[in-house]
């Protein structure tokens, strides 16, 4: 109807009695939409008994704690997930994730990260972790490292 303008701005606000009814258009229309997806559910083997119990693996939205290691040497990389795998367990975290990326820069040697903290913590993370593994898609991948703690 009528022009509000303010001096120390040049912005101009107008108000339409047609914005009211499109919103209210746009609004009566929502009722149809469902108030969120269905979460994905990935089917478990019959094959292994152990993955009977319902892992983080399908369930969980994002990990407590994450540790990106782009950039890293091997042995900062090392010394940062000793760390990191320790101040999570203390802190009675359930998930963490490691990104290691995909060694897309490393040369020939290829992914190197990855299997380093892969192998440090076949050795040393039984004490802290129920399992680990590459991490689904959305949170990187074979370029992630997703961690289930005791």
């Amino acid at each position: 109807m009528g022009k509000k303008s303010s001096t120390s701005s040049s912005l101009t606000f107008e108000e339409s009695d047609q914005q009211d009814y499109l919103m209210e258009k746009i609004f009566d229309g929502i009722s149809d939409i469902p108030d969120k997806e269905p979460p994905l559910e990935i089917p478990l083997s019959k094959a292994s008994p152990k993955k009977k119990q319902v892992s983080s693996y399908n369930t969980v939205s994002r990990p407590d704690q994450e540790l990106d290691l782009h950039g890293k040497t091997r042995e900062e990389a090392i010394m940062m997930v000793q760390n990191f795998v320790m101040t999570c367990h203390a802190n009675e975290f359930r998930t963490a994730l490691i990104i290691t990326g995909k060694g897309r820069n490393s040369g020939n040697q290829g992914p190197v990260l990855n299997k380093e903290v892969k192998h440090w913590l076949e050795r040393n993370g039984k004490p802290y972790l129920h399992d680990y593994h590459d991490a689904l898609p959305r949170f990187g991948g074979s370029g992630a490292i997703w961690l289930n703690f005791k």
